[in-house]
């Protein structure tokens, strides 16, 4: 009888591991639904979970705005300018108010200033009554530190933190900030390099 009952146990475990296997594997959609769901219910670290496995799995480039969405939300505003950069660079067009909300929040938390005034300047024409108000104070702040032509001392910080950030996304968003800074000086000061650096790192 012991022969017979592992011999059924096996026969069981066998079948049980066989029919796991014929199962597919969640789909790339499935991960962001998933994400999707735990997002809404404010689960932020779920939800950047299921977004990052989506892309591994062949998500759409899109994807990246809702990791950076996620992650301006769990408070982790300098990689999700990162994810920003991404999702800029392979599918701008599948932006949406809300996302780009996000996104300049983000850039206003990692005191990228001139990538708060060029987003909330597209959210003050497209975004919603709601989004507009939550976008004031920060264009506002924006605009006022712009006001002025900026020294060479921010361009050179933004150098500098794109050097410490690596070779990543978020060294792309430094220098693209050097690039708008030196664009409000008369001099252009670094300009060329800053525009000849960020080609290179998007190669």
């Amino acid at each position: 009888m012991f022969v017979r009952w592992t011999r059924q146990v096996v026969m069981g475990w066998v079948l049980a591991s066989a029919v796991s296997a014929a199962q597919p594997a969640p789909s790339a959609d499935a991960h962001v639904l998933t994400g999707a769901r735990a997002f809404r219910d404010g689960d932020w670290a779920t939800a950047l979970v299921e977004f990052r496995v989506a892309l591994k799995l062949g998500a759409g480039p899109g994807v990246h705005w809702y990791e950076g969405a996620a992650l301006a939300r769990a408070g982790r505003f300098e990689e999700a300018v990162g994810a920003f950069e991404v999702a800029q660079e392979l599918a701008a067009a599948e932006r949406d108010p809300l996302l780009d909300y996000y996104r300049a929040l983000a850039c206003f938390e990692a005191h990228l200033w001139g990538c708060v005034a060029e987003v909330t300047e597209g959210l003050q024409r497209s975004g919603g009554p709601r989004i507009q108000q939550q976008v004031v104070k920060m264009a506002e702040e924006a605009k006022q530190l712009l006001s002025t032509e900026p020294p060479k001392s921010a361009i050179e910080a933004c150098f500098a933190r794109a050097r410490a950030a690596g070779p990543g996304p978020l060294a792309r968003a430094w220098l693209r900030e050097a690039s708008r800074l030196s664009a409000l000086r008369a001099d252009r000061f670094r300009a060329d390099e800053a525009a000849r650096e960020l080609a290179e790192r998007q190669k």
